[in-house]
């Protein structure tokens, strides 16, 4: 098996993984795998050495297809761990502003300050 196959198998591999809808539950493995196969891939690729035949073109092809797929699918799942975070973010801060509802309280409302000496 050449180079170039076990950089497809790999990349198909990929495209199968991020095609699946991934759930908050198991996200963390999914990441994991996602990137030992981006590891994997990536040393792979520095062996893949021309001249190409015809079939290394296409499976080249659908190698850059697939790759566009997985950027894709990569960006949404970022973005949804993004918006966890900031959802996280927002509960616990509505959490210690129910705890200490005057936390953040700057006013000098109330307050006298004498001017004289």
């Amino acid at each position: 098996m050449s180079a170039l196959e076990k950089v497809y198998s790999i990349t198909e591999q990929l495209f199968q993984l991020v095609s699946k809808s991934v759930n908050k539950d198991s996200r963390d493995e999914v990441i994991e795998e996602i990137t030992s196969l981006l590891d994997t891939r990536d040393e792979l690729i520095k062996a893949v050495q021309p001249p190409f035949t015809a079939n290394d073109k296409q499976l080249y092809n659908q190698i850059t297809t697939w790759n566009d797929i997985i950027d894709d699918k990569m960006t949404e799942i970022k973005a949804n761990i993004q918006q966890d975070m900031m959802q996280l973010k927002k509960s616990k801060s509505s959490n210690q502003q129910y705890i200490n509802p005057y936390q953040n309280v700057n006013s000098s409302d109330g307050m006298f300050y004498d001017k004289r000496k």
